[in-house]
């Protein structure tokens, strides 16, 4: 599929830090360039849906959408997550919304069932009609690979398995041992109305746009943030960057330390840092001395997507009798951050679809940016020889 931006307009966005400017603004606001990131990006890689451990008994479900696309993942009888189109057979009415547990999924339409395995078990009126064979019917399965907990999709039935891509990464979290952390509660995805880039994360904000929520309690100067961490994996769509915090268990709470059990496995370097791994597309996880925190993002239309913030902690620290008041503390804390993030997403959205919208130069500390313009514009070159 051909791109309806010019190559060599990616290309200024790319390579140096010192020289590259952003990504034209049609990026983010055109339908025609939307439909052909859709391929390119969420159509051909792998992309995390949520996490495993959300549904760790046979029969527990959630949903999800992927652009146009209702999605369940679920728990099977086997005890494997598969993630499946969550729309009946018949008339393409969704089967089920949000999260739960059942045996079998029934449309609320016209009560066609589905086992768990996908299966069609009962069609009323057609059940053993002889021109209807309801064996050769089942719910489309989306290929999936769980990750460190995660759970990854990918629509490219060729494209390597996603544990080849992270394999590095894994080893380098192994510390925080991510596949046994439980969420405080599961996944909410909210919706905005920007581009999913917007989300792309950097820190020369933060020092500017949270100069009185976050840095009084965590402070980042920029000889602080080390950029060049070797986290960093860009071919493998793995950008990343630490704060090193002033003393281990320094944290952005009101107290600026843990106010929980720290992680049993960090040494005590890594109980002074925060560390901010982006899994490209969409995918940051925050690591932190005591918990570890992972956005999620998923288009919904060239100027929509929707938002999950959620906290994984040991099911040690989950069992402290006082857990959900110290959480709903660091919650609060935060809390205004997160005003302040949103405040700048929406606005740099209306900027975009000005006749004035720049193409502004990137300051040093915006490398991160830099990298996720390159591994996006790598994606952008080979849907084109496709």
């Amino acid at each position: 599929m051909k791109s309806p931006l010019p190559a060599e307009q990616f290309a200024a966005s790319i390579g140096s830090v010192d020289e590259a400017v952003s990504l034209p603004p049609e990026c983010y606001t055109s339908p025609e360039f939307y439909r052909f990131e859709q391929e390119a990006v969420w159509g051909r890689d792998w992309f995390c849906v949520g996490r495993a451990t959300d549904i760790p008994k046979p029969g527990d479900y959630y949903t999800v959408t992927v652009d146009k696309d209702p999605l369940m993942v679920v728990r099977g009888a086997d005890d494997e997550v598969h993630v499946r189109s969550a729309l009946c057979r018949h008339r393409a009415m969704p089967l089920v919304e949000g999260r739960g547990n059942t045996r079998r999924f029934r449309c609320p339409y016209h009560s066609w069932v589905y086992g768990l395995d996908g299966a069609l078990q009962s069609a009323p009126d057609l059940n053993g009609h002889p021109c209807f064979d309801k064996s050769e019917i089942r719910l489309p399965e989306v290929r999936s690979e769980v990750w460190e907990g995660f759970v990854f999709i990918t629509f490219d039935p060729d494209i390597a398995p996603v544990a080849e891509r992270l394999g590095r990464l894994s080893r380098q979290l192994a510390p925080y041992d991510l596949a046994n952390l439980r969420s405080a509660e599961p996944q909410q995805f909210d919706e905005y109305a920007w581009n999913w880039k917007i989300f792309a994360d950097e820190c020369y904000h933060c020092a500017h746009l949270h100069a009185k929520s976050w840095n009084p309690m965590y402070p980042t100067p920029s000889e602080r943030i080390d950029y060049d961490t070797p986290l960093n994996d860009v071919d493998n769509g793995i950008i990343a960057y630490e704060l090193i915090g002033r003393a281990p268990g320094a944290s952005p709470t009101r107290t600026g330390e843990v106010l929980l059990p720290l992680l049993p496995g960090l040494d005590e370097d890594q109980q002074s840092r925060l560390l901010y791994v982006t899994v490209m597309p969409n995918l940051l996880i925050i690591a932190l001395p005591d918990k570890v925190k992972y956005f999620l993002w998923l288009p919904t239309g060239p100027t929509g997507s929707v938002f999950a913030a959620t906290w994984l902690y040991p099911e040690s620290t989950l069992g402290l009798p006082d857990f959900k008041d110290v959480w709903q503390m660091e919650k609060d804390d935060l809390a205004q951050v997160m005003v302040e993030d949103v405040f700048a997403w929406t606005g740099v959205q209306r900027g975009m679809h000005s006749r004035f919208a720049p193409r502004g130069r990137y300051a040093p500390s915006e490398v991160v940016l830099v990298r996720f313009n390159q591994w996006l514009a790598e994606r952008y070159r080979s849907e084109e020889l496709v």
